[in-house]
């Protein structure tokens, strides 16, 4: 008798355990979503000290210091909610610097339209 109500609450333990242990696909999305209209906003800076690269979501963009604290809150609870993403395939960035303002990549030379990129 008292292996059976052992088993049981193991049992009720596991099964609690599962319950809301991860978000569901749409609410991920939804968190990749509110990461991607921070990256979109323009990014103000003072210098080229106030610009760095995002490291997520997919790959890097020019991003302000000062909202850099935005994305990794976003990114804990993505983590936390046990949301899963294919890692991108990536380029390797040009620098990030301040351009009149505002946090964008360094043109390369050749621009876009250099066919040995």
């Amino acid at each position: 008798m008292r292996m059976k109500g052992h088993g049981l609450g193991v049992i009720v333990l596991v099964a609690t355990l599962g319950v809301g242990c991860g978000l569901s696909e749409e609410e991920c999305l939804k968190l990749r979503g509110e990461a991607y209209e921070v990256l979109n906003a323009p990014h103000t800076c003072n210098d080229d000290t106030g610009c760095m690269f995002s490291n997520w979501p997919g790959c890097a963009k020019p991003l302000g210091r000062k909202n850099e604290s935005k994305i990794a809150d976003i990114r804990a609870k993505f983590d936390a909610g046990k949301c899963f993403e294919s890692p991108p395939e990536c380029r390797e960035p040009p620098d990030v610097y301040c351009k009149q303002g505002l946090c964008v990549f360094r043109e390369r030379p050749g621009g876009a339209s250099n066919p040995n990129k």
